[in-house]
Parts: structure tokens; sequence; C-alpha cells
């Protein structure tokens, strides 16, 4: 089976980590590194949880540390949600033993040498804030060649979790999403319109108990209490709409993104009816096969 290149530009964060868990579950990728960036908590937790994670799995890729704090905005963490350690409380659970070696690059650094040494295009799932990513096509717009496409969760088509109108990843950094919107590379967004109806019930949480492997049982004690605050497990759909599209409705669309201040900054604009005749710049997905979604997630989950 040919394999596809994979960057996970991410912020740990529960549904973060069930991403990585995903896309590790998939033999058709080929993860070649993983780089935190500050959003659901701050950088050194998110590292600390994306080194831990591929310690846990025992993955063979590149861990690196990313930015710090959003282009232009203060950080704004969603400890309410993810937990103080951006692991559902249970960080504390594994020693550092347990943990990845971290990269002596920076995440800037190492995606641009994975992709300009990469002799075939890589994908890159962001699912955090769009800070390195945006960083990245500034500083070394020679990589947007090398890149097949960025699959992003952020952002939806008029619904709103940070305020009425906009997404956290895009809210936290509203300028970043708007440098990704315009760059020309390919893009992919599932946002909220799509995650927040991939869900699990009790019945996949219950399978997931009969694994009993250190992954399945923690994941299951997180889940338990992630899914109290917000059911949507939306990460995880960045890395399936690359490897099962067929899971997902879609439709090339222009977008835009508001950098204004107010309840409409990082808001992302669909022109849904083409009234700006531009050409679309971005694959939006809109809805997903709630059952296809779920047993992905399981089977992610029995290692």
């Amino acid at each position: 089976m040919k394999k596809y290149p994979l960057i996970i530009d991410c912020d740990p964060g529960i549904d973060d980590v069930l991403a990585v868990l995903v896309a590790h579950s998939k033999p058709e990728f080929d993860i070649k590194a993983i780089c935190s960036v500050s959003g659901n908590v701050g950088i050194d937790l998110t590292t600390h949880n994306a080194r831990l994670m591929a310690g846990l799995l025992g993955l063979d890729c590149i861990i690196a540390k990313g930015a710090e704090k959003p282009l232009i905005k203060n950080v704004l963490p969603a400890t309410e949600v993810h937990g103080l350690d951006g692991f559902g409380g249970y960080s504390s659970t594994f020693s550092d033993d347990k943990l990845s070696k971290l990269s002596d690059l920076s995440a800037i650094e190492v995606q641009r040498k994975i992709l300009m040494e990469s002799n075939e295009p890589v994908y890159i799932a962001a699912t955090g804030p769009l800070t390195n990513i945006a960083l990245l096509l500034s500083v070394h717009p020679e990589v947007k060649s090398k890149i097949a496409a960025i699959s992003i969760m952020g952002g939806g088509i008029n619904i709103g979790n940070a305020t009425p109108f906009s997404e956290f990843n895009y809210f936290t950094d509203p300028e970043a999403a708007y440098i990704v919107f315009n760059s020309g590379v390919k893009l992919m967004m599932c946002g909220l319109n799509v995650t927040l109806k991939a869900t699990l019930t009790d019945m996949e949480l219950n399978k997931m108990r009969e694994f009993h492997n250190t992954i399945s049982d923690i994941t299951v004690k997180i889940l338990s209490s992630y899914a109290a605050n917000d059911a949507g497990i939306h990460d995880p759909c960045a890395i399936l709409a690359i490897s099962d599209t067929d899971m997902f409705e879609y439709k090339d669309q222009y977008v835009q993104i508001d950098t204004r201040a107010g309840i409409t900054q990082g808001m992302s604009y669909v022109d849904e009816i083409h009234n700006l005749d531009k050409k679309p710049n971005c694959r939006v997905f809109y809805d997903i096969d709630r059952e296809s979604f779920r047993k992905a997630i399981v089977k992610a989950i029995n290692i």
C-alpha cells in the first residue's frame, strides 16, 4: 500500500489526542512529525501531550515545539473543556519516561525540512490554531508546491463556539487563519457544522472499555469527562477528511476569514451563492456519516 506523508500540527487537547490515534490506525499514513502549537492549553503542555501520545503509541516520528502565542492576540486557553493539563486531568498518570524525544528544531524548521526533502507531496492536518502554518507559509513560501493539502479542523458556517459566529481555533489566531486561506495552498475545512455531528454514544464507550489496554482505559476516562462539556469529537475529522473522504459531504467553495475585532473576529465566510465571483480556495465539509465516524474512533482505540 502506498503511504502518504503526514504532518500533524495540533494543540493537544483531548480531541487532538484522538486525531493522532486515528492517524496512527490508518495504514495509508506515514506520520512524519507531530508539531505543537499554543491553543487548548499553553505551549509547554501541548508539547508535553504531543510527546506523551507519541511515546505511548511508539511512533517513530519527530516531535517539535511550535508557536507559544498567536501572531497578534494574547493566549486564550480552553482549560474548562480540556482540563488544566489539556489531557482531561490525566497526564500525571504517566511518568516522564513515556515521553518521546523533543526535536532541537522548531516546528516551522521541522515542517520546512520534511516538505523540502520529500519526494512526494505531504499532507498537513491542522487541528489547532493555524499559527505555525501561517508562519511556515509566510517565511518559507517555497514549501507551498510541496504540500498536497492542508486539512483543517476550524471555522464553521454560520456557527461558532468562541463567539456566536467564530470557532475557537480561528478566533484564537484570526490573522493566522487569514494568511492560510489566502496562501493559494489546497485547503480542506472541517468546521463546526460538520464536527458537532461527529459524536460518540455510550455504546462506543462500552466497546472501548472491553479492550483493556493502556490507551483504551485512559481514553474512556478522558472522553467520559469531555463528552459532558463538548459532545463533538472535532479533530479526528481533519484526519478522516484525507483518508476517508467518502465519509463526508463537501463542496469546493471560496472562504474568507474576518480579522476585525468583535463577535465576528475569526468568522469563516463561505460564499455559498458565489456573489464574489472568486474561484474556490477550500473544500468545505458539510456533513458526516456518524456511524462510519464512530467505527473509525473505536478501531483507533483498539491497539
